[in-house]
């Protein structure tokens, strides 16, 4: 996939009412992501951190497949979001391994990249989420 159509459907993922709303819900949520994900199964809180963490799953993937990454890696908020959700893929981890492994391996490539590309000062409003739209 080019850069191009990797960014119109990162877009499009990140854009979505439900991810949108699962993404107001952890940033009002005492404890954020983590007490989500150690919220009663089914439950909102439970729901949205899985749909956010899963939509990040895809995004990986759909970053994977892609064979310049650069244009990609400067708008998207990979460790910003990694951070915020690490805790919570942590505790939804302990009962299936491997969980979240292609967002883990994403924010490792991220930040490989980020140390070859960019600055500190780039690094650090990047990792603290000054370039994410919304999550």
């Amino acid at each position: 996939m080019d850069e191009l159509s990797v960014l119109l459907a990162l877009e499009q993922l990140r854009s979505n009412p439900s991810y949108h709303a699962a993404e107001v819900l952890r940033r009002n949520t005492s404890g954020n992501a983590r007490a989500m994900a150690s919220a009663a199964a089914g439950s909102s809180e439970h729901r949205a951190v899985l749909m956010l963490i899963s939509t990040w799953e895809v995004i990986a993937v759909l970053i994977s497949g892609a064979k310049k990454k650069d244009s990609i890696f400067e708008v998207t908020p990979i460790c910003h979001m990694y951070d915020e959700l690490k805790e919570a893929i942590a505790v939804l981890g302990r009962d299936v391994p491997g969980y979240g492994g292609n967002f883990a391996k994403l924010n490792t490539d991220y930040q490989k990249w980020l140390n070859n590309k960019k600055g500190k000062a780039y690094r650090t409003a990047a990792c603290n989420g000054l370039f994410a739209k919304f999550g």
